[in-house]
């Protein structure tokens, strides 16, 4: 196996993606992956939550790459 995707929905009209694995050796199989598994499985909805970045800047950029139609801001609370 080369790569694999796992989601579900999150609502009426959108997708959320958990898991997205695939091989750094192979060559544009993340772009395949997210092609395939949402042209696959989730054809018919109208958005797609590919949940937070957790601060890591390269992953921010790989979601950014997508054109989001928008981001949500989260913060942290921290009870003293």
């Amino acid at each position: 196996m080369q790569a694999f995707s796992l989601g579900e929905p999150l609502n009426d009209d959108t997708v959320v993606i958990h898991i997205e694995k695939a091989s750094p050796d192979l060559h544009g199989a993340f772009q395949v992956i997210n092609q395939q598994f949402l042209a696959h499985a989730w054809a018919d909805w109208e958005y797609v939550n590919r949940e937070q970045d957790l601060g890591i800047r390269g992953l921010r950029q790989a979601k950014q790459a997508y054109q989001p139609h928008h981001m949500v801001e989260k913060s942290v609370v921290r009870v003293r």
